[in-house]
């Protein structure tokens, strides 16, 4: 399941190459844990439905830098990991928690309404929050993030199971794709780009 994932997640990280931007990770930069997007990718917002039932539109430009990560509910293994380390990375940061909004998007509209979406991101911290909202507007912006999913249909018609790809995706207050983050990145490296990103942003100002 997991080694599926990450093949699915590698073609997302190519297929955005592709739409409009290269990639430069890590190593070549010596400077970022995650995947640098070069030009920073704008993405359409689009309307959405967050966790208490009220209209949101995502992503959008705002005071904070946001982490966006897209999964659902039931899903047995990647998005729990993944809403962990978000978790972590939220504790890692500290006091300079509040400049950065945790964002979970699901991707399954079918089982996953705002109070299911509330229960799940609760588990794990009360400051990340969720967002589900019309199918077709979901799939739209899984298209504009290049999310990669197969379903593997169950016996009924909402027992499946879904795969698909696990990048964190971090934006900037001015609603732009910055960094890319794949299952192997750890908070403590995530936080230690955000300090770098934030301590840029100050020497601008």
């Amino acid at each position: 399941m997991i080694a599926r994932v990450a093949s699915l997640a590698l073609l997302g990280c190519l297929l955005i190459a592709l739409a409009g931007g290269s990639l430069a990770n890590a190593p070549s930069t010596g400077a970022l844990h995650g995947l640098r997007v070069e030009p920073p990718k704008s993405v359409p917002a689009q309307a959405l439905i967050d966790e208490s039932g009220r209209p949101r539109r995502f992503p959008v430009a705002q005071r904070q830098w946001q982490l966006a990560a897209f999964g659902y509910t039931n899903c047995p293994d990647v998005c729990p990991m993944t809403l962990h380390k978000t978790a972590m990375l939220l504790a890692e940061l500290g006091a300079n928690a509040d400049r950065l909004q945790v964002w979970f998007v699901s991707i399954d509209t079918p089982r996953d309404d705002p109070a299911q979406v509330k229960s799940f991101v609760s588990k794990f911290d009360s400051r990340i929050k969720g967002l589900t909202g019309d199918a077709a507007v979901v799939q739209a912006l899984a298209n504009d993030f290049n999310i990669m999913t197969r379903r593997f249909q169950g016996k009924t018609a909402l027992a499946y199971t879904l795969e698909h790809s696990s990048f964190l995706y971090l934006i900037d207050p001015d609603g732009l794709i910055r960094i890319m983050y794949p299952a192997t990145a750890d908070a403590q490296g995530i936080a230690a780009d955000l300090r770098q990103l934030w301590l840029l942003s100050a020497a601008k100002e």
